[in-house]
């Protein structure tokens, strides 16, 4: 952040302004301390302390006014990134040339270990279900519901920060995972058990069976729409989010783990499929972070402050 100071003396100012500004205070101005009062015309939610409506505006406010900037990043992010991407695409690739040994061996022993484990239903559940949402997305949903909740009721902005760059997130990873790119790359899933395939037009054996292009679809399921897993996503642009603004990895990450493990035979996915919703989810959370620090970053402050010869004021942009 580079940080442009100027101070802007301003001199014998018109009288009254003058008497406004200097009512109550001590004739010798030259004695006074500097700075007495500082207030922020600019979009930073800390620095309007001095306005609680203002404060308790500036996440939603952030979260709307960097919708522009969120999708401009998330278009330009190979062209932005371009290491990373090559890197990513690299090893996704070696996946996919691997993928009917991996899938394999993660179906005999990941999925078999963890096929017990399910979290429980969520009362309201139902809702989720006419929507056409799984458990687990009931409980992501859920958990960053009552993120915000809290943040309402404590007056905690960076809770509530939390719960609508999330949700910004969550958007976002339907708009690329699940529309933009299962539509384009069109790859049919594995079996469910790639031991014993049967015939199907949905799953497949070969991990190459890409091109099954089909109109776009909300659904979980369908044919040629593995890749990337939206469910991971989601998981992972949410844990950016949160890891992020609270700077800890350990608890958001490992609530995705859960989520992950939780009915983990419904994923149907290659491996790659995974890895690649994992990095997608990581790029679209690093991304709402990085719109909304600059924005936040943006502004002016202005402290006005008695001087020997009248009133001053300092102005301090950042950008």
């Amino acid at each position: 952040m580079a940080c442009n100071t100027f101070r802007s003396g301003v001199r014998r100012l018109a009288s009254l302004l003058a008497l406004t500004l200097l009512q109550g205070l001590p004739a010798q101005a030259e004695q006074m301390p500097a700075v007495p009062l500082e207030f922020n015309l600019g979009p930073d939610a800390e620095a309007t302390a001095g306005n609680p409506d203002l404060r308790l505006s500036a996440p939603w406010r952030e979260a709307y006014a960097t919708i522009g900037a969120d999708l401009k990043g998330i278009l330009r992010y190979p062209l932005d990134h371009p290491r990373a991407t090559r890197n990513a695409l690299l090893g996704i690739g070696l996946l996919v040339l691997a993928d009917r040994s991996v899938t394999n061996a993660y179906q005999n022993h990941v999925e078999k270990a963890l096929s017990g484990f399910s979290l429980p239903e969520l009362p309201w559940q139902s809702g989720f279900d006419k929507l056409g949402l799984v458990k687990e997305d009931g409980w992501l949903l859920s958990s960053i519901g009552a993120t915000y909740l809290y943040g309402a009721v404590a007056k905690d902005d960076q809770a509530r920060r939390a719960a609508l760059l999330s949700t910004k997130a969550l958007a976002y990873s339907v708009l690329t995972s699940q529309i933009v790119l299962k539509s384009v790359i069109g790859r049919k899933r594995p079996y469910p058990d790639l031991d014993n395939p049967t015939s199907s037009d949905i799953y497949t054996d070969d991990p190459l069976d890409f091109g099954n292009f089909h109109g776009i679809s909300l659904a979980s399921d369908g044919y040629g729409t593995s890749m990337p897993s939206y469910h991971f996503t989601q998981y992972f642009a949410v844990a950016r989010v949160y890891s992020g603004i609270y700077d800890n990895s350990w608890v958001p990450y490992g609530v995705v783990g859960v989520l992950a493990a939780s009915d983990i035979k419904g994923h149907h996915h290659w491996v790659s499929d995974m890895v690649a919703g994992s990095l997608i989810g990581i790029a679209i959370g690093n991304v709402v972070l990085d719109s909304n620090e600059q924005y936040r970053r943006r502004g002016y402050t202005v402290n006005p402050y008695p001087t020997r010869d009248g009133v001053g004021l300092m102005f301090e942009t950042k950008f």
